[in-house]
């Protein structure tokens, strides 16, 4: 099923501008393709010629509900790029049985300077129920938090700006979930760089580039603790980290050529349990959802959408939010910080600024349905830290490391009645580490080397009853390149010594194993081994299988 073909992006005009028409598109089921399905999954396949473009931000709306979300690749003088990426929607499928507006969001502008075009297709993909292949848990029904009929991201400048939308809920809501993208921008697109304000002239120096256009080579401020906090009426609901995604113009665009950075041209979302809540929410009363990004300071795009699963035995559900802990952490998003920077004695900046920040919390929430009384728990840890080293080994050479690490721990336990406790575990790690040493010439320009690592690991594990089921997502790449940069980090030459290596392995309990390495050099791709760690060596998925670590029906 078709949603759009061939369709040009590129409107002349000011490379920088954020106003670029979208493309509108109109949804109509297929009637050759029922409306239950074991799956439903959307392919869109990007192409951009051989010139000068920046990286840009796409998304694919339908009915106000986001179904892409991600960035393009950057072309170079003499190479274009082409790119197919799929989403798994089979959580969504309410969304595609009734006709709906749709739009395609591409900020593309072409001039003199920068000039590629970049042309997109996209089609959903339904695969039919069948005996062997039944139809999924999807959702009952799905609301997107834009206000656009056909739907937009949200920009937020801080942390208190917000995404929001008042809903009213079906009033037989059983669990609930959000998914939420978090896309860091501007000032905010490298936060993991950035700096408390307290620390940012005296760092300038070790800056690989100007955070935004007028300003000084330096540090973006802020700080580097960024997290999502959703609320349910003003009330602290969960939290959920952001992924560092680096776009393949971000830190050295030769690092990410030809192999981009993890999820950068096709972001996955990340699922919140909201499902304590279900009694509040099953009071047939609008109530405000919103979603904040603490820590924000200028600025990250937003795109959430709830998934509702409804008790079909019943009309109307009654319960209670038992407890939230959430409620009661006035500090949620402050981080810890501290330094050693100071003079040596030949009077260079050298130290640490080290970031800290954790959180704890349970949320308790119970529902009288149609099978009995429900009971959920969501128990949930995370921890955040981001070292920077700053170190001088002579009077032209400066290098900042930087080692980030992001985990969350989370548990949701279920009950209902009197039959067995069933549990659901995530744990998620977004570990990276960038290594920059300066060369600095007279004149302010700069010879950059650049290390820059960074991983995806989930663990999903659900026990109790009659449910056994375990995945593991293990991604991460590395890469290396060195460049010639003028005195404000913006023009970049002469890059050398690139070489990378990517790998993905996927395992879970149907049996479905997916692994591949690839390699590349000097901006070529070198080795490609797929299969690697699975049995003889070949990749098999089973059809529930989620190799985006996602599981219906659950976060």
């Amino acid at each position: 099923m078709s949603l759009f073909k061939d369709q040009l992006f590129g409107q002349i005009g000011d490379p920088k501008a954020m106003t670029a028409k979208p493309l509108l598109f109109d949804y109509a089921p297929p009637k050759e393709c029922g409306k239950t399905w074991s799956k439903v999954v959307l392919e869109v396949d990007f192409s951009v010629p051989a010139g000068r473009q920046y990286d840009r931000t796409a998304g694919i709306w339908l009915g106000g509900t986001n179904l892409y979300f991600g960035t393009t690749q950057e072309p170079d003088a003499t190479s274009g790029a082409r790119w197919h990426v799929e989403r798994d929607l089979t959580d969504y499928a309410p969304l595609f049985r009734d006709p709906k507006p749709g739009q395609v969001i591409l900020n593309n502008w072409v001039s003199e300077k920068y000039t590629s075009v970049i042309q997109a297709s996209a089609h959903l993909v339904f695969y039919p129920a069948t005996q062997d292949a039944p139809a999924s848990t999807a959702a009952d029904a799905v609301f997107g938090l834009s206000d656009d009929p056909r739907g937009e991201q949200a920009i937020v400048q801080d942390g208190k700006a917000r995404l929001h939308r008042t809903l009213a809920l079906p009033r037989n809501t059983e669990r609930v979930y959000m998914d939420v993208f978090a896309q860091s921008q501007g000032n905010d697109e490298p936060w993991y760089t950035c700096i408390d304000d307290a620390y940012v002239s005296k760092t300038q120096t070790f800056a690989l580039e100007s955070p935004y256009d007028g300003a000084p080579l330096q540090e973006c401020n802020g700080g580097n603790l960024r997290q999502v906090l959703v609320t349910i009426d003003g009330q602290p609901a969960g939290l959920a980290p952001v992924f560092p995604w680096t776009y393949t113009g971000g830190v050295n665009p030769h690092l990410w050529r030809p192999m981009p950075d993890i999820q950068t041209l096709n972001f996955i979302p990340y699922r919140v349990d909201l499902t304590p809540f279900a009694a509040l929410l099953d009071d047939g009363k609008p109530h405000d959802v919103s979603v904040h990004v603490l820590g924000a300071n200028r600025f990250f795009n937003l795109a959430a959408s709830l998934l509702v699963y409804e008790d079909q035995g019943s009309k109307v559900l009654a319960g209670k939010l038992l407890s939230n802990s959430l409620k009661k952490q006035p500090g949620t998003g402050l981080p810890h910080v501290e330094s050693t920077l100071h003079a040596n004695g030949e009077h260079r900046i050298e130290g640490t600024v080290n970031t800290a920040g954790k959180d704890s919390y349970l949320i308790v929430g119970v529902l009288d349905t149609s099978h009995g009384k429900v009971r959920t728990e969501v128990a949930h840890k995370d921890s955040f830290s981001n070292r920077q080293t700053f170190s001088r080994p002579d009077a032209t050479h400066y290098r900042q490391v930087i080692d980030q690490a992001t985990d969350v721990d989370e548990t949701i336990a279920t009950r209902t009645g009197n039959a067995a406790e069933v549990r659901h575990r995530r744990t998620v790690s977004y570990p990276l580490h960038l290594d920059v040493t300066k060369d600095v010439a007279q004149d302010g320009s700069f010879q950059g080397d650049i290390d820059m690592s960074q991983g995806l690991h989930v663990i999903r594990q659900s026990r109790g009853g009659d449910v056994a089921f375990e995945s593991h997502l293990d991604e991460s790449i590395q890469s290396h390149a060195a460049a010639d940069f003028n005195s404000m980090g913006s023009s970049i030459n002469h890059s050398r010594d690139q070489h990378a290596m990517h790998t993905f392995a996927f395992k879970d309990t149907f049996g479905s194993c997916s692994a591949t390495k690839l390699e590349s050099r000097n901006e070529e791709p070198a080795v490609a081994t797929p299969g690697e760690g699975c049995p003889n060596g070949t990749g098999a998925l089973d059809w529930r299988s989620r190799l985006d670590a996602q599981a219906s029906g659950v976060p």
